[in-house]
């Protein structure tokens, strides 16, 4: 019996040799041949972005598109035993001409923005000389990946730049603003920052596809195991005429251009700050040309600026970057009396050739000692409403503000005013509108601490006080006296197609309001804005008097409070009797309206085709 409980105990212990011997062989003898079997068939999945969606002109020419560039990656679950990112790094910086300092900046820059097992981007847009540097020398530089990237072209450099923005890398407030909403966006990922490119991103972004690869144990690409593609964004199509766009970004910068030598030659003359002119349907809304001036190029951010760069952009005084059109706002100066002269007369019953009279060239307020003044410094004597307009008479609009102050007790200019669609955005598919401010006894008592006076409804009679608008606001207005009533959204696109062609959106025009005033209204309106560009005496009417066409505007000369500068407007539509699109110059710093008229006249002559020989002329030159 003893016998039989030794043999297997004996037994027992001869198998429990032969299992620790086995482990012994699997766990240490050939336990890095596992190990490096095991890293030969390590899988890395590497996620492939999209390239956005494309714009294009309303006549289909390609405006922002995409060309091939290559960002560099480093992928530290790719790296092989042994090795550490200070090796690879170093590695890295002794055969290109990346500092070793400058890697790992980018490097830490780019790990607060990474996404787990997507790779950490170090570098985007690599020149020629660092891809052939990285390539020759890849097999010492395991983890480090080069990926193709759709990088950003605005084909016509800074042509447009405040309509499509720009795009750059997200920042982390937008990665976890837009991942907690569900979106897919990874750190790293170009995203649109300003203009179109941020209005339209759900469209522009499409979608990611992936790699599916497995690397060897020096962190080498061996085979791919599974892929898919990626979707191109959505294409935009725009309402913009490009020929017309171009033209008008050149005469506006050559005004500018022109009063900045004036002012640098006489102490006296204001430098100008800025300029914008929109061109818009008046019976669609569509934008057909909208310019902000001084501009900036998106391509610099799509290729990535140096801090020195942006600081020096963001910096810039004239601020290159702002759309004056939607984000600055204003004092319109006197075309706000299409507001106050349709204002009066609906309540007060002008009529076109209402008589009024301006003796002395100053208005009083009874009882009140400062007298409000005229651009002229003289009295005009006997004149129409229409030829008040036309003459931009400031007297008689000061009576009529307050006329209409008397009656009303100012509710009725500042009911119009909004009628209009003033003191609010006006819709147009970009961020950042401003809304204006159309102030009211509320606003007044809330920022003031005091009420309505007679003095604030006949300052904003002839568009001064605290009344602001933007430019797109005012050609919206001009556009709603030209259409009898009517306020349409203004919009940029037209269509959203897919990168296949199929559309997906086709925006109609959009009826924001009726206003609820006559068509014999406005057509006393049009008269005053005939007489202002077509008649010899109107304040518009030296640059339009060879035109085949009738024009109908409105001049703006706005002081700017306390500086002694004023601002330059001029708003306008034709031809008439059927309009088919307004106008609105603006001149930040402008000195007078005189400096805007010109420029859109030339805007006109050049969208109507009128003296097609000044025009090959100016081409020429």
């Amino acid at each position: 019996m003893n016998k039989r409980i030794r043999l297997f105990k004996i037994l027992i212990l001869i198998i429990f040799v032969v299992l620790i011997g086995r482990a012994f062989q699997l766990q240490v003898i050939q336990g890095v041949q596992y190990f490096r079997l095991a890293e030969n068939n390590r899988i890395s999945i590497r996620p492939v972005n999209a390239p956005r969606g494309r714009i294009f002109s309303s006549e289909g020419q390609t405006l922002v598109s995409n060309k091939l560039s290559y960002n560099l990656y480093y992928q530290p679950n790719e790296l092989p035993p042994g090795l550490t990112r200070d090796d690879i790094f170093n590695r890295m910086a002794s055969v290109t001409d990346f500092s070793r300092e400058e890697l790992e900046e980018d490097f830490q820059r780019g790990r607060e923005r990474s996404s787990p097992g997507e790779g950490i981007l170090i570098k985007r847009n690599l020149d020629n000389r660092s891809m052939v540097k990285l390539e020759e020398n890849r097999d010492i530089l395991p983890g480090i990946d080069v990926r193709e990237a759709a990088l950003r072209d605005y084909v016509f450099d800074n042509t447009g730049s405040h309509i499509f923005g720009y795009v750059g890398e997200i920042g982390l407030a937008d990665l976890r603003n837009l991942t907690d909403l569900g979106h897919d966006y990874s750190g790293g990922d170009i995203i649109g920052i300003t203009g179109l490119e941020r209005q339209y991103e759900e469209y522009l972004k499409g979608n990611k596809g992936f790699e599916s690869i497995q690397v060897n144990h020096l962190g080498h690409r061996t085979e791919l195991i599974d892929e898919k593609s990626p979707e191109p964004g959505h294409d935009l199509f725009l309402n913009i005429d490009w020929e017309l766009q171009q033209y008008t970004e050149r005469i506006l910068a050559d005004k500018f251009s022109e009063l900045q030598k004036e002012s640098e030659e006489d102490d006296d003359i204001a430098m100008p700050q800025g300029s914008s002119a929109v061109v818009m349907e008046v019976d669609t809304g569509k934008v057909l040309s909208m310019v902000s001036y001084p501009d900036f190029n998106p391509n610099y951010f799509a290729e990535g600026f140096r801090s020195s760069d942006v600081n020096q952009l963001f910096q810039d005084p004239l601020r290159p970057l702002i759309n004056r059109n939607i984000m600055t706002t204003e004092p319109p100066g006197s075309i706000f009396k299409l507001v106050t002269g349709t204002a009066a007369v609906e309540n007060l019953g002008v009529q076109a050739d209402t008589k009024f009279n301006d003796s002395t060239g100053r208005f009083n307020i009874p009882g009140w000692s400062r007298a409000f003044t005229n651009w002229l410094g003289y009295g005009e004597g006997e004149l129409s409403f229409t030829r008040a307009m036309a003459r931009s008479n400031n007297i008689i609009f000061y009576k009529l503000g307050y006329e209409l102050y008397e009656e009303f007790g100012g509710s009725k200019l500042i009911e119009t005013a909004r009628e209009f669609g003033l003191g609010k955005k006006t819709g147009i598919d970009l961020p950042e509108e401003r809304d204006g401010l159309v102030p009211d006894g509320q606003w007044k008592r809330e920022t003031r601490g005091e009420g309505w006076y007679p003095g604030d409804s006949v300052n904003m009679s002839i568009g001064q006080g605290d009344i602001l608008l933007t430019p797109l606001q005012a050609v919206q207005m001009t556009a709603a006296v030209a259409n009898r009533g009517n306020i349409y959204k203004p919009r940029l696109v037209d269509e959203i197609r897919t990168a296949q062609g199929e559309v997906i959106n086709k925006y109609q025009p959009e009826l924001v309001s009726q206003m609820p005033y006559s068509n014999n209204t406005f057509e006393i309106i049009e008269d005053g804005m005939l007489e202002t560009v077509m008649h010899e005496r109107g304040t518009a009417s030296t640059p339009f008097s060879d035109f085949p066409i009738d024009i109908a505007g409105k001049t703006g000369t706005a002081q700017i409070g306390g500086t002694g500068t004023s601002h330059a407007w001029f708003v306008a539509y034709g031809p008439v009797p059927d309009p088919e699109i307004a106008v609105v110059v603006f001149i930040d710093q402008g000195e007078t309206s005189s400096n805007a008229v010109p420029v859109a006249a030339d805007i006109f002559s050049y969208y109507f085709d009128l003296f097609p020989e000044d025009q090959e002329l100016e081409d020429e030159e």
